[in-house]
């Protein structure tokens, strides 16, 4: 069970600034980069090099075009298939990931927008349903260092 929900870090999984309220059963994160938003976005929607700074990702493939309602499908490091979709897509901008889990659906939002001094990604990973009692519960704190990890991850491949 825990690896079906360890699969919303897979979005963007980025460096964590926030902090997740303890009533919610949802996380948010962001963190400034040097990156230019155009190069920011372009690694975030490259599905192929999700696996370059997810860990848990061995591959991630895409069914045409990164856009809204596309379909996706990615293999853990624990050879799980997971499938995904893309809604709330705006381009440049943000997209949201929806993965359907037996009881309820997880949720992955990432955000790219400009700073003074290149641009700042915000994730946000929550679920619906029956799930997101289990979410907390079975992820927890661990799933913020995942999180923190990847966007740790994806600032070293931009400014590096």
């Amino acid at each position: 069970m825990r690896t079906a929900f360890f699969v919303g870090s897979f979005f963007l999984s980025v460096v964590l600034m926030g902090q997740m309220a303890s009533s919610e059963k949802n996380y948010t994160k962001e963190i400034e980069l040097t990156a230019s938003v155009e190069d920011t976005w372009n690694l975030l929607s490259d599905v192929s090099k999700w696996k370059q700074w997810d860990s848990h990702i061995i591959d991630a493939r895409l069914k045409g075009a990164f856009i809204d309602k596309a379909q996706g499908s990615l293999v853990t490091n624990n050879a799980k298939v997971v499938n995904f979709y893309i809604i709330d897509w705006e381009e440049k901008k943000s997209y949201t990931l929806r993965h359907k889990l037996s009881s309820g659906t997880l949720y992955l939002k990432r955000s790219v927008e400009a700073t003074d001094t290149g641009s700042k990604i915000m994730v946000g990973v929550w679920c619906s349903g029956l799930s997101k009692k289990n979410f907390k519960k079975y992820m927890g704190t661990d799933y913020a260092v995942v999180l923190e990890k990847e966007l740790q991850s994806v600032k070293e491949l931009l400014e590096n």
